[in-house]
């Protein structure tokens, strides 16, 4: 068996770095095929003092996603949405300021969970090249990611069995027969939707 020549040694490293860089490129866009990204349509008071509705959008598309959030979430969502200064800083904000001064950004957030449990949110930072994904509620995730105008987006399996198209809003009832699910924020969990 002969010697390698320093020119192949150094070859070998290279091409094994492509092809792990290529790897991570193929599972990135994996992963990346399993989320849908949505836009935030804006959130809708409900008759329970201390619920609202959040309604996401599949971008590009008609399946909404509705969320059960707390009253003081969806004002802070609401507010980002009009482009109003509230009487005093936001939860968001300070959280985006913290993570700011701490190098970082947001990099996206993820909604996940099952249609039979509440629904969780994943906030991946970015600092330095590095990754972190924190977790939280899908409502507090929302307006961080408003804050910081970081897209957000939503498992294609919770669509699927969370979304409401077209067709399920025009049946009579608009989809109360699917389970909503909050994003433990003390709203409920089940109630009709009409919009």
């Amino acid at each position: 068996m002969g010697r390698s020549s320093p020119r192949s040694r150094r070859a070998i490293p290279l091409a094994m770095s492509a092809a792990l860089a290529l790897g991570a490129t193929t599972v990135a866009a994996a992963v990346a095929s399993d989320l849908v990204e949505l836009e935030v349509l804006g959130v809708i008071p409900l008759e329970s003092e201390s619920a609202s509705l959040l309604v996401l959008r599949q971008k590009g598309g008609r399946t909404v996603l509705p969320v059960f959030v707390g009253r003081q979430e969806a004002l802070d969502i609401d507010l980002r949405l009009n482009q109003q200064d509230p009487e005093r800083a936001r939860r968001s904000d300070l959280l985006r300021r913290s993570i700011e001064a701490l190098g970082g950004k947001v990099e996206r957030v993820v909604i996940e969970g099952s249609h039979a449990t509440a629904f969780h949110a994943r906030v991946t930072l970015e600092q330095s090249g590095r990754r972190l994904d924190v977790d939280g509620r899908p409502s507090d995730s929302v307006a961080l990611a408003l804050a910081s105008r970081a897209p957000i987006y939503a498992a294609r399996a919770l669509m699927s069995e969370a979304g409401l198209t077209g067709e399920d809003l025009a049946r009579p009832g608009g989809g109360a027969n699917r389970r909503q699910v909050g994003d433990g924020s003390g709203a409920p969990e089940a109630a009709p939707i009409s919009f």
